[in-house]
């Protein structure tokens, strides 16, 4: 069964795994890194239960409890988690603030008019396709492969947990940033994959309940 389980994980990360820079967190899961302008950033989302100094993560969930996901997706944290101190990430990284996905935004072709706006952005650079792992044609077009995931940043629909529901696999992906806008929400990132969403080609800055469960990238730490 493990050797099952670890072909499979294979065969879904086969392109991801072309990357050979990587990184161990606290508890020894290993990440592919990517370098887009001046910042390195995880390939893949977080999947640590364990904070930097061993103690225990209390949210860190698969995608419907499905282990075959925690490799494809990563795990789903609350943002109390994902701010909290005793760091998440792998030593030398961070959760990436709002600031960090600011950068990679203006890196990757974002107008600088757009960048600080809340909703969807980047739609005529397809900022949005360009982190994408995948994004399937419409029925009146169909995607530039040339662009889908030019970043190699390899972002994949995990939905997310809600009030002890999974929503939104295959459709929607949500990241947390380490950033608050208030007490009781925290700044995102979300991406759309339905073939018929027109947001599509973009990524979207809004804000969230700090108690919904998202996905979470991390970033090097300029020190490092």
């Amino acid at each position: 069964m493990v050797i099952a389980a670890t072909s499979s994980a294979n065969d879904i990360n086969k392109e991801l795994y072309q990357l050979t820079d990587t990184v161990q967190d606290a508890e020894g899961n290993t990440y592919r890194t990517v370098t887009i302008g001046e910042q390195v950033w995880l390939a893949e989302s977080l999947r640590s239960t364990q904070f930097q100094d061993g103690s225990p993560v209390r949210s860190g969930v698969i995608p419907k409890d499905d282990q075959e996901n925690l490799l494809k997706y990563g795990r789903l944290y609350n943002w109390h988690d994902v701010s909290d101190q005793r760091n998440l990430c792998p030593v030398g990284w961070r959760v990436a603030t709002d600031e960090d996905w600011k950068k990679l935004e203006l890196a990757i072709g974002m107008p600088e008019e757009e960048v600080h706006q809340n909703g969807w952005r980047g739609g005529d650079q397809k900022l949005g396709l360009q982190l994408k792992e995948a994004q399937a044609d419409g029925l009146f077009s169909k995607v530039d492969p040339s662009i889908v995931n030019k970043q190699n940043f390899f972002a994949r629909p995990a939905g997310v947990k809600w009030n002890g529901w999974y929503i939104t696999e295959g459709a929607y992906t949500e990241f947390w940033t380490a950033s608050s806008a208030s007490d009781k929400k925290g700044i995102i990132r979300t991406l759309a994959y339905a073939w018929w969403n027109t947001h599509k080609n973009e990524i979207r800055r809004a804000t969230s309940s700090k108690d919904y469960m998202f996905s979470v990238r991390c970033v090097k730490t300029e020190d490092q």
